[in-house]
């Protein structure tokens, strides 16, 4: 192998994963990478059954084992039901990645309870069913698991006109930290990843999206990130290298965090 060539890590050999949203750019980029690392690869999402099975076969094409999963995971049924498919077909459950998500864009005078209901279900209720689900299938097996959970920068500074977005990534932080403090002496690790901007490398987002253009300059590393930058940090927090990591969260947003309305 050259300098220039880089080798995959096979860090999660054996393992199992249930990746959940994984319909889009980065569930996908999380599931390929878990796969390429050696877990087994549970692909769910909520309507797209195409997408799932595509995404499966493409992991499968690659060498690697994957199942692909519909499920409602905002119903206690179906998140049970996600990790009980996930254990059907691979025998164990070791890393769940909560990254199913929804959007509702309103300032919060302008915003109706069916949008704040939405994304509370998605990304707290559903984050909490399907990791409590998981739990209780790592407690009783060798080696307990991970855990973790896609937020996104929204829930570590206001966003305007986001309206119940950012509150309910703020959630995911509160919970992932709870959960890393129940469930610990259960050999059970919980952190999360907060992403900034990400957009998919091959994306002209630069003329499709001005207003974020306009934005970008503002961050620190002045460019948006990819779903695959997401993926590698998921990568590492849910590998044995980040053993004695748990109740955290991981911004990957180029410094954004910090700056964003800071005007030139």
């Amino acid at each position: 192998m050259s300098e220039t060539e880089y080798q995959m890590p096979r860090r999660l050999a054996g393992r199992v994963a249930l990746v959940t949203g994984a319909g889009r750019a980065i569930g996908q980029a999380i599931a390929r990478r878990l796969s390429a690392e050696g877990a087994a690869v549970a692909v769910a999402v909520g309507r797209d059954r195409a997408a799932a099975e595509a995404l499966g076969t493409e992991l499968a094409a690659a060498g690697g084992r994957a199942v692909a999963l519909v499920a409602d995971l905002t119903t206690p049924e179906g998140a049970a039901d996600a990790v009980a498919g996930t254990v059907a077909a691979f025998g164990r459950l070791d890393i769940l990645v909560n990254n199913a998500g929804a959007y509702v864009r309103g300032a919060l005078l302008d915003l109706d309870v069916a949008g704040w209901d939405q994304l509370f279900a998605v990304h707290a209720r559903g984050v909490f069913l399907t990791s409590a689900a998981a739990a209780r299938v790592m407690k009783d097996q060798p080696g307990g698991g991970t855990i973790l959970s896609i937020a996104g920068a929204s829930a570590h500074r206001s966003y305007p006109g986001a309206g119940a977005f950012g509150p309910s990534k703020a959630a995911v932080i509160s919970l992932t930290r709870q959960m890393a403090l129940e469930w610990a002496d259960l050999g059970i690790r919980v952190n999360g990843v907060s992403p900034g901007p990400i957009r998919p490398a091959d994306e002209d987002w630069r003329t499709t999206d001005p207003v974020l253009a306009e934005q970008v300059p503002r961050i620190p590393l002045k460019t948006v990130g990819t779903p695959e930058d997401v993926a590698a940090a998921v990568a590492f927090l849910v590998s044995p290298e980040a053993g004695y990591i748990t109740g955290q969260m991981l911004i990957v947003d180029g410094g954004g965090v910090e700056t964003w309305y800071i005007r030139p």
